[in-house]
């Protein structure tokens, strides 16, 4: 795929961006966690505390025959707009095959497969959007460290979160999978800094009474991080999330470069061999780091949990995966300062304006 890098300078001010072709996809389907089922997405109460998958970014289609519209909850997904874009219709299955709960450790291989056997069934090209790694920082346990974990894939000198080495093990079994489909545009999203949500803490809750933070002390909701949101935990979740980034955006660069028919490099990792997957002809691989340097608002936050986003911040996400979008005043992002805790909170913003893509 051929790809444009433009740089241009004006006033002092650098606008960097990575243009690519956009697709024609006609099917999607995405291995995800609960941000992409849209859980409590709603936003008020009497909150759901369940899937809401017609509000979530990625597979909602609630706009009838209205190709242009968001439907009635407004949220204008990706396949929404990539109906609107052709003016006709795109396949996604009638619950996409992300889940709730879903770590990348213990659930990306059989996403992976089960997104296989869906998108190989359907006609024109595909889109499979690979957006975990939230759950691998967060479902650990509150207290730092701990005299054993659930598996030998989790840490416990860090909350029983997902050693990296297992994570990229885990990633490389899935893409494997997913680069045998053919006619494929394999889209890997890099996780939210969870760490932010320690900037929305005086935010009203609209589960109980008070404050996000108070309903974090009653609820454990990323317990790791919320349930006092010191400056470590809030350095740990960050450094963690990094760590996952990083990973995913290295792996995907690697993947990408293997030509039709080619295999993946056989390696060492998390104590496993893996690779020699075969690229099927047709397939490509995208990363996105949109939503690693997009900066949320409260409004943004469902206030059901004050952790997954509401019907704002899930039109977002379809707006931003889809096109992209560009720093500026008006749409703020985080800088990657060196300060793990400056950036943990994702409270600065860089001088210059970047552009950061979507999955297509």
């Amino acid at each position: 795929m051929i790809r444009f890098l433009i740089t241009i300078f004006l006033f002092g001010v650098v606008l960097t961006s990575t243009a690519t072709p956009q697709l024609s996809i006609q099917a999607i389907d995405v291995a995800g966690d609960s941000i992409s089922k849209g859980f409590n997405a709603s936003n008020g109460f009497p909150c759901s505390n369940g899937d809401q998958e017609n509000y979530n970014w990625l597979t909602s289609d609630t706009h009838g025959t209205n190709l242009c519209g968001a439907g009635s909850e407004g949220v204008f997904s990706l396949l929404e707009r990539l109906e609107c874009e052709t003016g006709t219709g795109v396949l996604a299955p009638t619950a996409n095959h992300a889940a709730s709960g879903a770590t990348l450790v213990g659930n990306f291989s059989s996403q992976a497969g089960n997104i296989r056997t869906y998108l190989s069934a359907q006609p024109g090209n595909r889109l499979a959007v690979v957006f975990l790694g939230h759950n691998d920082n967060c479902s650990g346990t509150i207290a730092k460290a701990n005299a054993s974990c659930s598996s030998t894939d989790l840490d416990p000198t860090n909350y029983c979160k997902t050693r990296p080495a297992s994570f990229e093990r885990e990633l490389r079994k899935g893409l494997d999978t997913l680069m045998s489909i053919g006619n494929t545009r394999i889209g890997v999203v890099s996780p939210v800094r969870v760490s932010q949500l320690c900037n929305f803490g005086s935010k009203s809750n609209c589960q109980v009474v008070g404050s996000c933070s108070f309903l974090w002390g009653v609820v454990n909701i990323c317990g790791s991080l919320t349930r006092d949101c010191s400056n470590t935990r809030i350095i740990d979740s960050y450094t963690t999330l990094r760590a996952y980034r990083d990973i995913l955006k290295s792996v995907t660069a690697e993947y990408a470069e293997i030509p039709d028919f080619g295999a993946s490099p056989i390696v060492v990792v998390g104590g496993q061999t893996v690779g020699g997957g075969v690229k099927a002809a047709g397939t490509t691989f995208g990363h996105s780091d949109a939503t690693w340097y997009y900066r949320f608002n409260a409004a943004q936050i469902s206030c059901c949990d004050c952790f997954h986003p509401s019907g704002v911040g899930q039109d977002v996400l379809g707006r931003m995966l889809k096109g992209g979008f560009v720093c500026s005043r008006n749409t703020p992002c985080s800088a990657d300062t060196g300060d793990p805790l400056v950036d943990g909170k994702c409270s600065v913003s860089p001088r210059q304006r970047f552009q950061y893509n979507g999955v297509l």
